[in-house]
């Protein structure tokens, strides 16, 4: 593992745990069964959003404790391409807490038991179209193609995470997968 001879050791080395703590909180409120959830939190969309939205300050760390101006350039598009499509994932994610009467994730879940035809989906003649605006502002999230432009292989290298390796380079790419699975 190695360290750039000119970086901030101390926010470099906490950069990636900002991001990985970032993204794994937001597994205390996802109901894995009926009785398989952490913390059932009354607010528990709002959680996920705003601890989604933490990830961007681990990115940001990144960028800026590598003292490299490249790293620097990925993290500030990261940071804005996160920021800029919280809105739409926000409002997306306000539609279903809508027409499930809560914001807890457990009831939401609860709301669509049953086949298919119960989910929520499938209700609303809107639907739909919240769900494919909510899978683009989750790729975008995600950082994944064609929204991976904060990694930007032709002209950045590897974006905010060129200058890690070894063991912190791999808890980034652990944050960004467990996002996707969020």
């Amino acid at each position: 593992d190695l360290i750039p001879q000119g970086a901030d050791r101390f926010l470099f080395l906490l950069a990636p745990v900002l991001a990985f703590a970032a993204t794994y909180a937001a597994f205390a409120v996802i109901p894995f069964g009926p009785q398989l959830i952490i913390a059932d939190l009354n607010l528990g969309i709002f959680f996920i959003a705003a601890v989604g939205s933490l990830e961007a300050i681990g990115v940001i760390a990144a960028g800026w404790a590598s003292n490299n101006k490249w790293s620097l350039f990925g993290s500030i598009r990261a940071a804005t391409q996160v920021v800029s499509y919280e809105i739409p994932l926000g409002l997306t994610l306000v539609t279903v807490a809508v027409l499930a009467g809560s914001l807890q994730v457990g009831e939401i879940v609860t709301a669509q038991n049953g086949w298919i035809c119960n989910w929520f989906l499938f209700r609303n003649p809107f639907m739909p179209l919240v769900f494919v605006i909510y899978f683009i502002a989750s790729l975008a999230e995600c950082k994944r193609a064609p929204f991976d432009l904060a990694e930007a292989e032709s002209e950045l290298v590897s974006g905010f995470h060129t200058e890690y390796s070894g063991m912190r380079f791999a808890i980034f790419f652990l944050a960004e997968y467990a996002a996707m699975y969020v």
